[in-house]
């Protein structure tokens, strides 16, 4: 798994949990284009040297979701009930 840039990474709670949105999304559409297309087929828009074919789309995007997973996880596990009702 890449390591995220520290400048993108989520920080609050809210960010955390937008980011698990957003991944959720990008499972989706990989799922979907693959669905539609086929698990060997390539995005044919992308340069050559860009292209994955759907499968590996998928399990790229698996990984960034396992990502954002731990960190929802993470941070609703720390919290305690005063900060649970706070939260957002």
């Amino acid at each position: 798994m890449v390591a995220m840039n520290p400048n993108y990474a989520p920080k609050t709670l809210q960010q955390k949990l937008g980011y698990l949105v957003e991944e959720c999304g990008e499972v989706q559409a990989a799922v979907g284009k693959s669905i539609r297309w086929g698990l060997r087929s390539v995005n044919p828009e992308l340069p050559p040297e860009q292209q994955e074919t759907n499968r590996d789309w998928i399990l790229r995007e698996l990984k960034d979701l396992e990502r954002a997973v731990k960190l929802a996880q993470d941070a609703l596990t720390s919290l305690d009930d005063e900060q649970l009702e706070a939260a957002l």
